[in-house]
């Protein structure tokens, strides 16, 4: 009888993960952004599956690409794991699921920021965009302080800062309610 183990080494061995995962991946998403866009067809879906088909044989064709999917999602794949647990644990302690404003602006940076990070990492190397060493060689003692003089600043900030108008907005919160149009 066959294990998990080896049903996936047959998978990898037919080439599953390195022709069928990638061409569904590019079909599904390609498929979705020409239906959700109505770019080619509104009312012909024939044809946005078949630009999606080719756009996905395409791409399994140029092993560079199919390489690059393989290093890239899966830093991804961490990233989504780790939103994900702390959406549950927000979720937990009753917090409310309208992501508008700041939230949503600060996601989308983090996650752009993160995607460039795992870009960067897999063409630079793994040791581009890392911690300096400077900052890798410091004591206990002086992060903590570090870590206590930035909380004392943060406290005086939000004591001090003035309210803003009611039709004034920051970066945050335009990059928020415009992710929520787009959507």
């Amino acid at each position: 009888m066959a294990d998990l183990v080896e049903i996936f080494s047959f998978l990898e061995d037919v080439g599953a993960y390195e022709i069928a995962l990638p061409f569904l991946l590019i079909f599904t998403l390609s498929f979705a952004i020409l239906e959700k866009s109505g770019l080619l067809s509104d009312k012909n879906r024939g044809i946005n599956v078949v630009v999606s088909i080719i756009l996905g044989l395409l791409f399994v064709r140029n092993q560079f690409l199919v390489a690059l999917i393989g290093r890239f999602l899966p830093n991804i794949s961490l990233f989504m794991v780790i939103i994900l647990m702390f959406l549950l644990l927000i979720g937990l302690f009753g917090a409310k699921s309208d992501w508008a404003g700041n939230s949503l602006g600060f996601a989308a940076i983090v996650s752009v920021l993160f995607v460039i990070w795992a870009l960067a990492e897999d063409f630079l190397g793994e040791n581009v965009i890392s911690i300096p060493s400077f900052l890798r060689n410091i004591t206990p003692q002086t992060k903590a302080t570090v870590v206590f003089v930035g909380v004392f600043i943060l406290i005086i900030w939000l004591v001090t800062k003035q309210p803003k108008n009611e039709g004034q907005k920051n970066f945050l919160e335009k990059i928020g309610e415009e992710l929520k149009k787009s959507s």
